[in-house]
């Protein structure tokens, strides 16, 4: 009798996408860049990627990538494959010395990721798992002051927020085996 290999589910969408981030930002912030010159707003390679919620980054940028919820579709009965949607959250948190400043960060590396993440496939090494990334929505916080907004160590903070439908695919590996 066969059995059904482990699911990859919600832990294989957020590895691919983080995956992707990594591997395309430094090129999308420099074509971002390019297209805005001006040295009033610096725009680094994120310093840490969290795959939960965290009230406190010390480290800006910081990239979030949460799984809202993930609707399974395979109606067929003993189906060899996965179907399924989700709503993933892809944030990230900059920090600069002006509320300015941090404002146009924040566009900017929403500018960045919608390359990223936008109409993209994406397949894991094996071949198992694939899926079809699309930004639905886009959610901009108000500016924090962190320290005195006068101050020579003013620190104001600001989030980007990318809301993703992604479409999901995965075989199902099987294990041969004997349950009787």
């Amino acid at each position: 009798m066969t059995q059904p290999g482990a699911y990859g589910l919600a832990e294989t969408i957020v590895s691919l996408l983080q995956d992707s981030i990594k591997a395309n930002i430094a090129t999308t912030l420099n074509n971002v860049k390019e297209l805005r010159p001006g040295g009033l707003v610096t725009l680094e390679v994120p310093k840490e990627y969290f795959i939960y919620n965290v009230s406190n980054v010390y480290r800006c940028p910081a990239v979030y990538t949460i799984i809202q919820d993930q609707n399974i579709r395979d109606n067929v009965e003993k189906a060899n494959f996965v179907n399924s949607n989700c709503t993933v959250l892809v944030a990230v948190v900059v920090e600069d010395r002006t509320g300015v400043g941090v404002t146009k960060k924040a566009w900017r590396y929403q500018a960045a990721l919608m390359p990223i993440l936008h109409q993209v496939s994406l397949t894991n090494m094996d071949g198992s798992v694939r899926i079809f990334s699309r930004v639905s929505n886009c959610q901009f916080s108000g500016v924090i002051h962190l320290k005195d907004e006068k101050s020579a160590e003013a620190v104001f903070r600001k989030e980007v927020s990318l809301k993703l439908i992604v479409e999901h695919i995965e075989n199902l590996q099987t294990i041969a085996g004997d349950n009787s």
